[in-house]
Order: structure tokens, then C-alpha cells, then sequence
């Protein structure tokens, strides 16, 4: 996954490294000023560098605690929560998105919230804070969200996409990326296709329809990007025209100087969330809520949300005009999203994966 895997395998080095040294993840002063270390992990790449300068840097200089980051993403860490079966985890908060997040709810890998110790809580949006709510409890404190449509290339296509059906248009035959279903944005945009026109996951019919629709486009396909790195390389050399994608990745391109177009399809565009959770048997429980209480701060959200085009968790957050004008955002907005329904589509993703295999292998 390019400079992703390669920083998430530098970051798991240094994780084993220090455990090899007997560090571990009791506490060791507590949350006041100038004691505790916690470690947080987080994705790799200009993610980590954002997170680092909007919320560690804050955190540290102000509390005197050290924040231990622990670069990758969601199947390392779950395999390594597991592995500490609730008992001294590698790390005390971990960020997820709601494919993983369910998995980790359902081993008891991460702890039910206590959200009066969360500062800020009151003013997150209500549809994030539902979408990390199991059972009547909530476990995650939603961060930034994101819109899943399609991104596609201004000076190859002569109409913009204006729905997923679209991506059918002969005028993109043979220059169309399609991630596989196992990489977040081709699970999004198959839910797209079932859910777009009425349909449910849980609906055995409605899902051969999706599949029937997804045979249209062999022989049209031009690349199966499974990570980030690959999806740019495609619509950057020309190779692929049109990809389903989240906008923030999109923008970011655009504003690079990528000759990038986004749009929001016009059936309901997929909403895509990370949040943090506290990894069961962490001991650092007070420093780990203290530390949330800066994730969910509208003025170091606003300088995340703001730098990599996802708009923040806080619902005060005042956006600059640059940011409202290429961002759909808010709850009425998330409230229409064709959200992935999780419970069903993470027991059934090998098999559909499989089928999908069929069609384009």
C-alpha cells in the first residue's frame, strides 16, 4: 500500500521492539500535567501527520502526557487486540471504521463508553454517535466522516457523472477503476447499487441484482485498485477515468493540481466514518478520555477536518468558506446517506467477494 504499509511496518517494529523492553501500557502518572504516556494509533500517511499537528501537539504541550502513535490500519490492530485477549493491550485507543468496528464490539476488544467523561459530547452529530451505538451503548467517538461517490478525471470525460449508474455510460468503457469489495470504497459503492435503487443488503434478490448490473461493466474495467496509492496511480496516469471514491481523497488530488472532478450522486452518496474506541484492559483509562476530549474539540477538528477534507465530528465547527463550498456536510446530510449495513454485509463479504472474483478474474 505504498508509503501506508511501508510506515504501518516501520510502526510495528517499534511496537514489538517495545514490548521486547517490557514497556507496557500501565499507567504511569495518571492525566495531570506532566506524567502518562498513551498510545493511540492511527492510518498512515498524511493522516498521521494532520492527527499529529491537530491533536497531539495540542495535547502534549498543554498536559505534559506523551502520546505513543502507532501508525497502520484496522486488520493489524485487530489481530493484535485479539491476541491480548483484554488483558495489557498494545495500545490504549484505537481508531475504526464501521467495518472493523463491529468485529471488535462483537470480541469485547474495545470498552462501552463512558460519555459523561467525554468533553464535548453534547455538540457531536447524532446520526455519527448512532452509527457507533450497539445494543443501546455507545463505543466510539466519531472523528471525521466522509462521502463515498464518484471521482473522475475533467479533462477524459465530456459529461460529469451525476449517479452510480453512470459508471455503466459507454463513454467510460474501458477506463473505469472498480476497487474490490475487501477495500472500503467497493464495498460502498456495491451497497450503492443495491441500496441506490431501493434495495437491501439483506435481500438475497436485491443483491443478484447488484451483481447482475456489476457483469455490465466486464470488459470495461481498466484497473481493481485495492488501497489508496493504487487508485491515484489509475486516474493520475490517465489509465482509469471515473472511480468510486471519498471526497476528501478526491479534493486532496484536485488540490494538488490533479485534474479531478467529485460528484455527490444524486440516489444518496455512502458515508464512510472513523472513530476512536478504548481498547479493553487499557489502564489508562483517564488519560485515554482526557486525550478524546482534544479529538472532539471544534477548534482542533476544525484544523484536521480542514486538512484532509473530511468534515469533523463537532457539530460547532465553523468551516472556512473554501471548505463549505466543496464539502457536503451536517446531519441532514448524513441522514440521507445510503449508509453500509455492516451487520449484514461483514458475515457475507467473502462470499460476495468470491462472486465478484467471477465476474472480473
Amino acid at each position: 500500500m505504498g508509503r501506508r504499509s511501508a510506515l504501518a511496518a516501520i510502526g510495528t517494529v517499534a511496537l514489538l521492539a517495545a514490548t521486547a523492553c517490557g514497556v507496557d501500557t500501565a499507567d504511569t502518572g495518571g492525566s495531570g500535567k506532566g506524567g502518562g504516556e498513551l498510545t493511540v494509533t492511527v492510518f498512515s500517511g498524511p493522516w498521521q501527520d494532520l492527527f499529529e499537528k491537530s491533536f497531539v501537539e495540542p495535547f502534549e504541550k498543554e498536559t505534559g502526557a506523551k502520546v505513543n502513535l502507532v501508525p497502520g490500519a484496522n486488520a493489524e490492530w485487530l489481530t493484535k487486540l485479539r491476541a491480548a485477549g483484554g488483558k495489557n493491550p498494545p495500545f490504549d485507543l484505537v481508531v475504526l471504521t464501521p467495518d472493523a468496528a463491529r468485529p471488535a464490539v462483537a470480541g469485547k476488544l474495545v470498552k462501552p463508553l463512558d460519555t459523561a467523561k467525554v468533553s464535548h459530547w453534547a455538540d457531536l452529530d447524532p446520526v455519527q454517535i448512532e452509527k457507533n451505538t450497539v445494543s443501546g451503548s455507545s463505543y466510539g467517538v466519531p472523528l471525521t466522516i466522509g462521502s463515498t461517490g464518484l471521482l473522475y478525471r475533467t479533462d477524459k470525460v465530456g459529461k460529469a457523472p451525476a449517479d452510480w449508474q453512470d459508471i455503466f455510460s459507454k463513454e467510460y468503457c474501458g477506463h473505469v477503476a472498480l476497487p474490490p469489495l475487501t477495500y472500503n470504497p467497493g464495498l460502498e459503492f456495491f451497497s450503492a447499487l443495491v441500496t441506490g435503487q431501493g434495495g437491501r443488503l439483506s435481500n438475497p434478490a436485491d443483491v443478484d441484482r447488484a451483481f447482475n448490473q456489476l457483469k455490465r461493466l466486464k470488459g470495461c474495467v481498466s484497473s481493481y485498485p485495492a488501497n489508496a496509492t493504487a487508485v491515484q496511480s489509475a486516474i493520475q496516469n490517465g489509465e482509469s477515468w471515473v472511480v468510486p471514491y471519498w471526497d476528501g481523497r478526491a479534493i486532496a488530488m484536485a488540490q494538488a493540481g490533479g485534474k479531478i472532478g467529485f460528484t455527490y450522486p444524486r440516489s444518496g452518496a455512502v458515508g464512510a466514518l472513523s472513530s476512536y474506541f478504548v481498547a479493553s484492559g487499557s489502564a489508562k483509562s483517564d488519560l485515554a478520555y482526557k486525550f478524546l476530549g482534544y479529538i472532539t474539540d471544534p477548534a482542533h477538528q476544525k484544523v484536521f477536518a480542514e486538512g484532509n477534507w473530511y468534515a469533523g465530528s463537532n457539530t460547532r465547527i465553523d468551516y472556512s468558506p473554501a471548505f463549505k463550498a466543496k464539502i457536503k456536510y451536517g446531519t441532514d446530510v448524513y441522514r440521507k446517506f445510503n449508509w453500509v449495513d455492516y451487520n449484514v454485509a461483514t458475515p457475507k463479504l467473502n462470499e460476495w467477494q468470491q462472486r465478484w472474483n467471477e465476474i472480473f478474474r
